[in-house]
């Protein structure tokens, strides 16, 4: 009788559609996996892409493999049912720094051991990449012999080089994996932890003094990105992903914008965009009955969006964009949003807050806000959804009190356009805190006190919670905590990790019993100090994110990349 998660398995596999015939015998085995649920994971793009790009290799095989609810016997590939230590390279996902923990279950459920450095050759070569893996790896990086830092059709073809020399080695061996790394640390855009050593000053245990090179590594690890990139589409679909059988095409890399909390918009610098020709065919490529969904930080930025709009319509195929600026909801636009049979729009607002929106960067006044719904739903969309963030930094009670005053004043605006076209749906605020992200101008700000961050929750759900045509969704304070916790952490987050997943305790209580406070890790940091993730060289430069914080700091606004724009040191 097959198990819950073979059935389960089955059932995910007879819905997908996409990549066929890819699980022939080859030379090396692999599996990429992604540390959470499957549903998770088939919305997610990159994962989507090292999947597609493995498989056409050549000579590698890969399955995927996810958090499973039973893990009592291991974790199983999907496609084989083999368990991770039967595969010759393990592969995983990097997306979100509270996903991290589940490393340690994954491990722990397949008998490997935590630290790369406690592994000998008997295990897989176990690498990363993803968006963690160059923002902040650090509080994940021992736990891998290597991680990708860039973008993965950039750094492969050098990798699989290395790996396709070394295939008899690994039919015969398993895997002579330290040979492989030896040769892959010299290929820019792979980062080999064990090459460093961080230290850490004796005063104060968390503030980081030196990062010490071993002999033959790179001083730091430059992140490896194509000018012309290659577009990513989703090589499989599923209507048990969150984003249900949708064909995700990626139209845009990196964002022009520079919102300053927002580190995506820093790290895929240069802003560049997708070739016409990739993105209609892959609009043309999607299945009847799928819907196509394009993706890009600034999707509504790109130069042809409303040609691929457009074409899509014409072909049949209902189109989906994942939130949507403000200045380019025009009349035409929402029609054809309309159109698309879109009954939900989502939009950024961060906060009602004028001052605020200057230290965020954020160059947008509340009336148009308010004109963006009433334009919503005059165009025949009758849902809203909207982001606000609490928790900013400079933020007084009088910037609270100005977000709930915008989202009052959007919420009678959306009734009274509901009202004149004769239907009313749904308007949604979430609210999340903000948590300062590595590579952004707001790096150096502290997480906000716990305390302080539920009162003034607490202060914003009073004023709303019992308003009609209102829905208020307000993310976890301890979620954000976590990932605050790694998200400006350190390899000193993960030695705090291992002790909680060990011994049972939060995180919160493991940071005791190691004898730090909790503010030591939510702190606000020098601008002089070193911090964990410079380890990484993103070819931004340290002196215009300094810059841009002092603008910050003096509630100034910054324009978005121009033409010829060299301020940050990318281009």
């Amino acid at each position: 009788m097959k198990s819950y998660i073979n059935r389960l398995y089955d059932t995910y596999i007879g819905s997908e559609t996409g990549l066929k015939d890819l699980h022939r015998s080859s030379l090396v085995n692999a599996v990429v996996v992604f540390p959470n649920y499957y549903g998770v994971a088939m919305s997610n793009l990159g994962f989507l892409k090292v999947y597609e790009l493995i498989n056409n290799s050549g000579f590698i095989s890969c399955d995927r493999a996810f958090l499973q609810d039973d893990i009592s016997k291991g974790i199983i590939s999907i496609e084989k049912r083999k368990r991770l230590l039967s595969y010759d390279l393990i592969f995983f996902s990097l997306s979100y720094e509270n996903d991290i923990y589940n490393i340690l279950k994954i491990y722990e459920a397949e008998g490997i051991p935590f630290l790369s450095k406690h592994r000998d050759k008997t295990f897989p070569l176990i690498a990363a990449g993803g968006v963690i893996a160059f923002l902040n790896p650090e509080p994940a990086a021992p736990l891998f012999d290597l991680l990708f830092v860039g973008e993965a059709e950039a750094i492969f073809p050098d990798f699989f080089d290395i790996i396709k020399n070394n295939s008899i080695i690994i039919i015969k061996n398993k895997t002579d994996k330290f040979d492989i790394i030896e040769e892959a640390k010299k290929i820019e855009g792979i980062y080999v932890p064990s090459g460093y050593d961080f230290i850490f000053s004796k005063s104060n245990r968390l503030a980081l003094e030196d990062i010490k090179v071993k002999q033959s590594y790179p001083a730091k690890v430059k992140r490896k990105w194509f000018a012309g990139f290659t577009s990513s589409t989703s090589a499989v679909t599923t209507r048990y992903s969150e984003l249900s059988s949708m064909n995700m095409i990626e139209i845009a890399r990196g964002c022009k914008r520079g919102c300053r909390f927002c580190s995506a918009g820093y790290i895929y610098l240069p802003s560049r965009e997708s070739s016409t020709e990739t993105v209609l065919n892959g609009i043309s490529m999607t299945k009847n009955g799928n819907r196509v969904g394009f993706v890009g930080l600034a999707a509504m930025d790109n130069d042809n969006i409303k040609n691929y709009m457009v074409h899509s319509l014409k072909s049949n195929i209902m189109f989906s964009l994942s939130s949507v600026r403000f200045d380019c909801l025009d009349e035409n636009n929402v029609e054809l949003m309309r159109n698309s049979g879109l009954k939900t729009v989502t939009l950024g607002v961060e906060t009602g807050s004028e001052r605020i929106k200057k230290v965020i960067n954020k160059n947008i006044e509340n009336d148009a806000v308010i004109t963006a719904v009433r334009r919503i739903i005059e165009g025949g969309i009758i849902n809203i959804k909207t982001y606000f963030m609490v928790g900013l930094p400079l933020e007084e009670q009088k910037d609270i009190e100005d977000t709930i005053k915008l989202i009052k004043a959007m919420r009678q605006e959306f009734i009274d356009a509901s009202k004149k076209e004769g239907r009313i749906g749904n308007l949604t605020v979430g609210l999340s805190p903000f948590v300062p992200k590595a590579w952004t101008p707001l790096q150096w700000k502290n997480f906000e006190d716990v305390k302080i961050l539920k009162k003034k929750i607490d202060f914003i759900s009073k004023q709303l919670s019992d308003l009609p045509n209102l829905k208020l969704n307000i993310n976890s304070v301890k979620a954000a905590y976590i990932e605050a916790f790694f998200a400006r952490g350190s390899r000193i987050s993960l030695e705090v990790l291992i002790r909680s997943f060990k011994s049972g305790l939060s995180i919160k209580k493991s940071i005791g019993s190691v004898g730090f406070r909790e503010e030591d890790f939510m702190r606000e940091f020098s601008i002089d100090e070193l911090l964990p993730w410079e380890i990484i060289d993103q070819g931004l430069s340290k002196k215009y994110l300094i810059d841009e914080y002092k603008t910050a700091l003096e509630f100034k606004i910054t324009p978005g990349c121009f033409d010829g724009c060299k301020r940050c040191g990318i281009c």
